[in-house]
């Protein structure tokens, strides 16, 4: 096997591998988040870079059934995640400035198939590349009274949600690191 498939073979398995960490761990920081969540395009991708390293072997029918069934994996991969997305794609409403470094951030997405709308809630803390966010709010509007209204912070580290009915939701945020102690949901 000459060098060049080894190193494609290394590659696919370290990105394979990444796949599998990221669709099963989910982490706080937001540059892994926003930017490497995305276990279906990083496992397409696996399949594409051992394609290309079959390329390199000697045998002629292992090559074709590694190439095929790699292109099975990536179509399977593509269309799992292409699903995915067009059930949990989540759209970003704005920001709730807080005190510094917090601030919440507000996303809607739409709940299965139906007309309804879930709002999401996560608190972030800023802190340039070491940025984190964690989720502690989630209100589905199938039933009009718990529909998300509003949200605002009552101190530095509390935060008050108000659905449609007027119920509110107290969260409490650990003062020292930001990470909700509580959260809130309905319908969810």
């Amino acid at each position: 096997m000459p060098p060049r498939s080894l190193v494609l073979l290394a590659a696919s398995l370290c990105t394979g591998g990444l796949a599998v960490l990221v669709y099963f761990h989910d982490s706080d920081l937001v540059l892994l988040r926003e930017h490497l969540n995305h276990p279906f395009a990083l496992g397409a991708l696996a399949c594409v870079l051992m394609a290309l390293a079959a390329v390199g072997l000697r045998w002629m029918w292992l090559r074709i059934v590694i190439v095929v069934l790699a292109g099975l994996g990536a179509s399977a991969a593509l269309f799992g995640g292409w699903v995915v997305l067009g059930f949990t794609s989540a759209k970003g409403v704005g920001f709730v400035d807080g005190p510094a470094p917090y601030r919440i951030r507000l996303q809607r997405s739409m709940a299965g198939l139906g007309p309804d709308t879930v709002m999401w809630l996560s608190v972030r803390r800023d802190d340039g590349l070491l940025s984190r966010e964690w989720d502690f709010g989630c209100f589905n509007d199938d039933v009009p009274d718990d529909a998300f209204d509003s949200v605002k912070w009552t101190g530095p580290s509390s935060v008050e949600i108000r659905v449609a009915d007027g119920r509110t939701f107290p969260v409490a945020l650990d003062p020292a690191s930001g990470r909700p102690r509580t959260t809130a949901a309905l319908g969810c």
